[in-house]
């Protein structure tokens, strides 16, 4: 007589499952493991044990799928895949603790009336830029879509864009993709590498409803390349009526020159040159949570934030609390570091991370077996997450050598699976361990105590 998968209720009451059950409750535990059962055909004619442990196996990947802190030590500053920019631990406690409760999210307290969610981070992004007006929605897609579904109404759906600055914005999203959701009719002008003012004041007509300066914040085009500035297309804009859009992506508030990087396009600049709205990210170079924004004349505002797909893509009292924390640690030049990690990680300089590297070494030296070695070497990090391609910044990270690629993967393994995984990356033959984000090394040391080897 062929295997019968066992039965749930039998298996539940074994001994093997006694801690699953007081640790989860029954239900939980007796629904997960009726999946078990009917998924793992092999498994047929194993004992409870077996169960036991899959199902346990089970539940620790469902709790470590979100949430799990990590030591990103891939040299990508914002890592996609790891949460994208790092928030500070004591604000986002404060936060969340002031939070948990009842807030003054749309009440104004003064009058006892119906109030704004999103007045106080307005007003901030109005302070440090210029804007007139702002807006906010859960990230840059978001945002440039509710501007162009805002700005196409019937009459007027034309949107022109250079073909150059047609964009992928990564996980098969694309700017024409965006804009056919908004209801916009893209209109190509000039070229992949060059597209010149006057390419954008032939194209507008009776229909055109925006032009759309797109910046390429994920790539690079080297060579011989043309593209029409914002002061150039600003005049021709106005002389038709029609808004000057700007999709800076990352987005970026201060100078990047004083962390010894290159300059990367400024909301305020982009303002000040003549957009008529500027769209961009919060949780890239702004260092903040993930969110969208939108800035530009209160006229034009006025008309996005009254669109029904506003609602759909607004912020909650969390997110809304720690971007608003973020913007005010922007007023103040002299202690923006101390309070937003991404630039303190930027600014921090090569002999520091020299220091961390060699205490990391250190601590990993006993861990490694015979045939394994580390050291201590250059290395280039980079921002990530689209931001600043091609912009290497100097970093050192710990190089570890096995005998062969087996071993350097099993190692690599290793470090994934420590209570807080250590992420790093393969390249040339080494693991690569860039410490530059890298500050609490005593957290990192202890953490390898449940190291168990290779």
């Amino acid at each position: 007589m062929p295997n019968r998968p066992p039965s749930v209720d039998a298996l539940l009451t074994s001994e093997a499952f006694a801690p699953l059950i007081a640790q989860r409750g029954r239900m939980v535990v007796r629904d997960a493991l009726r999946q078990i059962v009917k998924r793992d055909a092999k498994a047929l004619g194993q004992d409870a044990g077996f169960y036991a442990r899959a199902l346990e196996e089970s539940f620790d990947r469902s709790s470590r799928i979100l949430g799990t802190p990590a030591f990103n030590m891939t040299g990508v500053l914002l890592h996609s895949n790891l949460g994208r920019a790092v928030l500070d631990p004591d604000l986002t406690t404060q936060i969340a603790r002031e939070a948990s409760g009842s807030v003054l999210l749309e009440i104004d307290a003064r009058t006892g009336k119906r109030g704004d969610r999103e007045s106080a981070v307005a007003m901030a992004f109005q302070a440090l830029t210029g804007a007139e007006a702002a807006g906010i929605v859960n990230n840059n897609a978001s945002a440039v879509m509710l501007m162009l579904a805002a700005l196409c109404v019937r009459s007027r759906r034309e949107v022109i864009v250079s073909r150059g600055e047609l964009v992928e914005i990564g996980g098969s999203f694309r700017l024409p993709d965006i804009m056919r959701a908004a209801g916009a009719r893209l209109i190509e002008v000039g070229t992949t590498n060059s597209t010149k003012a006057q390419d954008y004041e032939r194209a507008i007509g009776p229909r055109t409803a925006a032009i759309l300066k797109v910046y390429t914040s994920n790539y690079r085009i080297h060579g011989y390349t043309q593209s029409a500035s914002l002061e150039k297309l600003a005049p021709i804009a106005e002389g038709s009526g029609i808004p000057l859009c700007m999709d800076l992506g990352s987005g970026c508030l201060v100078n990047m020159t004083r962390y010894g990087l290159p300059a990367e396009p400024l909301v305020q600049d982009a303002l000040k040159h003549g957009a008529s709205l500027v769209t961009f990210s919060g949780d890239k170079l702004l260092g903040s949570v993930q969110s969208g924004a939108i800035l530009g004349e209160r006229r034009l505002m006025e008309r996005i934030n009254r669109h029904p797909m506003k609602r759909a893509l607004r912020l909650d009292k969390l997110r809304l609390a720690l971007l608003h924390e973020t913007l005010k640690a922007y007023q103040d030049p002299d202690t923006l570091v101390l309070r937003v990690p991404f630039l303190r990680h930027l600014a921090r300089p090569i002999s520091e991370l020299k220091k961390t590297a060699a205490r990391v070494q250190q601590a990993l030296a006993p861990l490694l077996e015979a045939g394994f070695s580390g050291d201590v070497v250059p290395h280039s990090a980079e921002a990530g997450s689209g931001s600043m391609p091609g912009i290497d910044i100097p970093s050192i990270a710990v190089r570890i050598t096995a005998p062969s690629q087996a071993a350097l993967k099993r190692i690599n393994q290793q470090l994934r699976r420590l209570p807080k995984p250590v992420i790093g990356r393969i390249h040339e033959g080494a693991l690569l361990l860039d410490v530059r984000t890298l500050e609490d090394v005593e957290e990192f040391t202890a953490n390898l105590a449940a190291f168990t080897g290779s």
